[in-house]
């Protein structure tokens, strides 16, 4: 049974002092894009089916953090098709990327990792005024 990878990449041009509920916005859905988790999934988030089954055997950098406060709508409409009460979704996480952009040159085997492509298209959004630091996140959870 494959564990996948679900979530979305988020952004916001409000700064941090004035964002609510409404500040989010979904613009890049993961699930079509990484796959299955890896070894990138497990350092970044503790997500796979090796810390599924023992989550000490990793120190993943963002685990368990859960839903951020203020989630994007299109977030919210995909949380509210999973059914987390079954056990086969959970996992629920999020990094900024802030806190993810500098592990790039650490993180081995992203070069042959589906979160390669994920690493350069936000890299790109990043470089956009727009979305200047702290304004974008990745939020994830698993799906088995």
């Amino acid at each position: 049974m494959p564990y996948c990878i679900e979530g979305w990449v988020e952004a916001t041009t409000t700064p941090p002092s004035e964002q609510d509920q409404h500040s989010w916005m979904g613009i890049l859905m993961l699930g079509g894009i990484v796959d299955v988790a890896d070894c990138v999934s497990e350092r970044l988030f503790g997500l796979s089916k090796r810390c599924a089954k023992d989550p000490s055997m990793i120190s993943a950098i963002a685990p368990r953090r859960g839903i951020p406060a203020n989630p994007s709508k299109e977030l919210r409409a995909d949380l509210q098709t999973h059914d987390a009460s079954s056990g086969e979704v959970g996992g629920y996480t999020y990094i900024t990327w802030e806190e993810m952009a500098p592990l790039r040159p650490d993180l081995d085997g992203l070069l042959g990792s589906d979160w390669l492509l994920v690493y350069d298209l936000v890299e790109r959004l990043a470089e956009d005024y727009r979305f200047s630091p702290g304004r974008l996140r990745v939020t994830v959870w698993y799906n088995w």
